[in-house]
């Protein structure tokens, strides 16, 4: 646990196992397509709602598997989203959505929260800040209603030719400045900023020297600093809560050594 309380001033140890559990939980309830056989494995990442009731029972808005570029982490994010413009579509939207004011926009409930869970570290993950090793880019992507920012991508290993795709951490860098409703939803909606972020532990512990705290929020930080401080309204820099989740179950674990993993398609 990386501070004492949870949004919720709840202990972040039990933030962390309500924020698997209920995802794990969901998980399990899906049927056996799709999932690892064997000795295959995974990663899985949830997007979870909390209430300010029960903040310890959250509900899962969504949730994928993947181990590829397009990772598990932005597979759920793409599904949350679809989510959203159902929910808003229809006659009855969500109960955790409001009116934002007489402009037809909406925005989160007050009291409620967004979390993300993840099973394994976000790939992109460095012990230290960007460094001139890293590939200088110009733009990472045009963001919301236009706004951009400017810093670093870092090569991303592939199955062939390492590529320039941007990181899973990339990723959760941009969604704390931007929100992660995307551009389109921006028009409609204010942006969605994620509370904590919830990291399943490795199975064989931390190695030397390394964690969470220093090799994940430091890292953060010193992204996010290096943003604009004129946010264009009403974007603004997030810095999200750090929790450590208990060792997912085999099929999510991180394999060590050089024995290639066996993931699922």
């Amino acid at each position: 646990m990386l501070r004492s309380s949870s949004p919720h001033t709840l202990d972040g140890v039990l933030w962390a196992k309500a924020a698997s559990l209920a995802a794990l939980r969901q998980y399990y309830a899906l049927p056996k397509k799709g999932k690892p056989q064997g000795c295959e494995s995974t990663v899985l990442a949830a997007f979870l709602l909390s209430f300010p009731q029960n903040p310890l029972n959250p509900t899962v808005l969504s949730l994928a598997t993947g181990t590829k570029c397009l990772g598990a982490a932005r597979l759920a994010r793409r599904a949350l989203l679809r989510l959203i413009y159902a929910e808003i579509g229809t006659d009855n939207p969500p109960s955790w959505l409001v009116a934002s004011g007489t402009d037809g926009r909406w925005r989160l409930k007050d009291g409620h929260q967004l979390h993300l869970y993840i099973t394994q570290l976000p790939c992109g993950v460095m012990p230290v800040p960007p460094s001139p090793l890293e590939v200088r880019r110009e733009q990472l992507d045009t963001m919301a209603n236009g706004y951009s920012d400017v810093g670093f991508v870092q090569r991303k290993p592939g199955r062939g030719d390492t590529t320039l795709l941007v990181s899973c951490f990339d990723k959760i860098t941009r969604w704390c400045a931007v929100g992660i409703q995307g551009a389109l939803l921006s028009h409609i909606l204010e942006p969605l900023y994620l509370s904590t972020i919830t990291i399943g532990q490795l199975p064989g512990g931390a190695p030397d020297g390394f964690c969470i705290e220093s090799n994940v929020v430091k890292v953060l930080c010193a992204r996010l600093s290096c943003l604009s401080r004129k946010f264009p309204d009403p974007f603004k820099t997030n810095k999200p809560l750090f929790f450590e989740a208990p060792i997912p179950p085999k099929e999510f674990q991180q394999t060590s050594g050089d024995i290639p993993p066996l993931t699922c398609g």
